[in-house]
């Protein structure tokens, strides 16, 4: 499983525990290394996921991976944010987007047939 929750995060799984995932946007030429070569050109931004959380793989792991992005997605949104009210507007923003999202995704239509 390796499904992009928003733009900035995704859940995946190992098989035995749910694992956040957030992009970072990596600038090479910021590397504390890194020379500029007159006559080549910069290299360019590249895109990273780097594992920020783990959590069991039952559905309370699933829950709380799934609260963990909204809450991550809502204090990156937030930096500008001054007091408590601007905070939570940011998280309500935030846990709107999520349950459109997993809402788009449909329904889970199956049955169980018990005993033979």
């Amino acid at each position: 499983m390796n499904v992009q929750v928003t733009a900035n995060y995704a859940l995946r799984s190992d098989g035995t525990q749910f694992i956040v995932s957030q992009r970072k946007i990596v600038d090479p030429t910021k590397a504390p290394g890194y020379k500029a070569v007159e006559g080549v050109p910069a290299p360019e931004l590249r895109e990273r996921w780097d594992d920020v959380a783990y959590y069991p793989l039952n559905a309370v792991g699933l829950h709380v991976a799934l609260d963990s992005v909204r809450v991550r997605s809502a204090v990156a949104a937030a930096d500008s944010a001054e007091t408590l009210a601007e905070f939570m507007a940011d998280l309500s923003a935030e846990t709107a987007e999520l349950v459109a999202a997993i809402n788009a995704a449909g329904s889970l239509d199956f049955t169980v047939k018990l005993g033979a």
